[in-house]
């Protein structure tokens, strides 16, 4: 028998979409190479909803989010799930004020994260006495906009844990429910990135004992959230600290460390990493291979080479990408499908889901996402 108001179809495509996208990451056999969808600018572009109300109603976010997938044809799965209010999302996730649409920035803009140094060094003592909790306790209210965020937590508390439902019952599946992120990104963001990048040399003691600090509050918290959703996979931002942004010694002291310590973490409590990758991370794909076998894929933005990290890292891992904002924006649907089925012949077709490289851009013209929805299939 059929609940009222359950699609059964669709929650059998969800199902089917679901299984698709655990063989891709896992390197098992697949019937299609899956498309993961993430676009949080383009979709309420398209729909032609202001960014505006997208940023500050979650239950539009979502619809208008839903909509735009359905319109676009074969797609699997959204990388990762709209949840709350986007702007209280990305000042938890970056310590760093968000300027929106209609109340900073003119109505029709997109929103924009300030890379304003917050935090100032003398609040490292903060997190060294009192420990991360109470830093983010003092720091929060200087970055959020308390009005939105006392909204985004009640939506939070009231919905978080049915939101996968939506997206089922549309036919999708969920890769990650939850964005969280290394604890150099977070300093980066709450400092800003010139004064953080100084105080790596000028203070490296206090910076190493805060990422300790903050280490073990950025897994729980992806634990914690992941276990709300019912979900098994959490994403976990970076880009400032990626190897073109900082030296060697650097990344190996301050960056990759934590990172495998995270992976390592939630891969024990069987939570797959979706690692979203800005900015290139070609100098140092080889210290992939430490993270578990198959306990993340690599999510790139197309600054890093796909193939390389292919080539370096065989089926240790799985990737997401990378179909280029520069080609959805300006490309031809010819272009597009070029260069997703090449894409599929060099790394696929199992251990690989196409996506955008980082999210397809508000500008991306509608055809050629199409085009790259169609040419995965």
């Amino acid at each position: 028998m059929v609940e009222q108001g359950r699609d059964e179809p669709k929650l059998e495509l969800w199902r089917e979409r679901s299984d698709r996208v655990h063989r891709a990451l896992t390197y098992g056999p697949v019937d299609k190479v899956p498309f993961a969808f993430a676009g949080s600018a383009f979709a309420p572009i398209s729909q032609g909803v202001p960014c505006s109300r997208f940023c500050t109603d979650a239950d539009t976010a979502i619809e208008v989010t839903l909509d735009c997938m359905d319109e676009l044809g074969a797609v699997d799965a959204t990388s990762m799930m709209a949840s709350g209010l986007l702007p209280c999302q990305l000042t938890n996730l970056w310590l760093s004020p968000v300027d929106l649409p209609g109340h900073e920035l003119p109505g029709h803009s997109l929103w924009q994260e300030r890379d304003s140094a917050d935090m100032s060094v003398e609040d490292y003592e903060i997190v060294l006495s009192d420990g991360w909790d109470a830093f983010l306790a003092y720091f929060m209210p200087k970055v959020h906009n308390l009005e939105l965020l006392e909204r985004h937590d009640q939506w939070m508390a009231a919905n978080l844990a049915d939101t996968p439902r939506r997206y089922h019952e549309r036919g999708y599946a969920t890769l990650a429910a939850v964005a969280t992120t290394t604890p150099f990104e977070a300093l980066c963001g709450a400092r800003s990135m010139a004064e953080f990048f100084l105080d790596l040399y000028r203070v490296p003691d206090k910076v190493k004992a805060a990422l300790d600090n903050a280490l073990p509050w950025c897994v729980e918290r992806a634990v914690d959230v992941t276990g709300i959703c019912g979900a098994s996979c959490c994403s976990i931002v970076g880009g400032r600290g990626a190897s073109a942004m900082v030296a060697p010694r650097i990344w190996d002291e301050f960056v990759f460390p934590y990172l495998l310590e995270m992976v390592n973490e939630l891969h024990a409590r069987e939570i797959f990493c979706l690692l979203h990758l800005d900015h290139d991370w070609s100098r140092d794909l080889h210290r992939f291979r430490e993270l578990p076998r198959h306990s993340c894929a690599l999510a790139f933005d197309g600054s890093t080479d796909l193939r390389a990290a292919k080539v370096e890292l065989g089926d240790h891992v799985a990737f997401l990408g990378d179909v280029p904002a520069s080609l959805l924006a300006r490309g031809t649907p010819d272009d597009v499908h070029g260069y997703v089925t090449a894409l599929i012949r060099d790394i696929g077709p199992s251990g690989l889901i196409i996506a955008a490289g980082c999210e397809v851009p508000h500008d991306a013209l509608a055809e050629n996402v199409k085009a790259m929805v169609s040419a995965a299939g």
